[in-house]
C-alpha cells in the first residue's frame, strides 16, 4: 500500500478514468465528464433518487471497475490546475485537498487582477471623457 501511495499520480489516474469512462462519454470531455460524475456522488449520497441514462452507465462503469465517484469526482476537479500547482503535486510536495485549496485561492486571486485591470481600465476612460457640465464651466464669459 506505501508503494502504491509512493508512486501515486493523480493525472494518470485522471487519464486512466476517462478511458474506462470512454463508452459513456466517447469525446473525454472534461466538464460533461465531472458533472456526470457528480451525479453520481449525489446518487450515492441519497441526494437525487434517479439517474438518467448517461448517469446510470458512469455509475456503473464506476462500481464496475472499483471506484468510488466521490473520488474519481475529486481527481477531476484537479485536472485543470495550473503548471505550477500540477508540478507540486507531481512530485508529491502538495497533497490533493491542499491542491484543490491552492487551486481555488489562484483562481480567486487572478480573477481578483482581472477585475482591478477592468476597473482602472474604467477609470481611465472616465477621466478621459469630457462632460458637458465641464465644458460649460470652462466656457469664457
Amino acid at each position: 500500500m506505501d508503494e502504491y501511495r509512493k508512486n501515486f499520480n493523480v493525472f494518470q489516474q485522471i487519464e486512466s478514468v476517462k478511458q474506462i469512462l470512454a463508452p459513456a462519454v466517447p469525446t473525454g470531455e472534461s466538464f460533461r465528464l465531472r458533472g456526470l460524475v457528480m451525479r453520481c456522488v449525489k446518487f450515492k449520497k441519497k441526494l437525487i433518487t434517479k439517474l438518467d441514462k448517461d448517469s446510470t452507465t458512469v455509475y456503473d462503469l464506476l462500481l464496475k471497475n472499483g471506484l468510488n465517484p466521490q473520488t474519481v469526482y475529486e481527481w477531476l476537479l484537479l485536472e485543470n490546475v495550473p503548471a505550477h500547482i500540477r508540478e507540486k503535486l507531481v512530485q508529491r510536495k502538495l497533497t490533493l485537498k491542499d491542491a484543490r485549496i491552492e487551486f481555488i485561492r489562484w483562481k480567486r486571486h487572478s480573477d481578483g487582477r482581472a477585475g482591478n485591470e477592468i476597473m482602472d481600465e474604467i477609470k481611465n476612460i472616465i477621466r478621459r471623457l469630457k462632460w458637458k457640465s465641464q465644458e460649460e464651466s470652462h466656457k469664457p464669459i
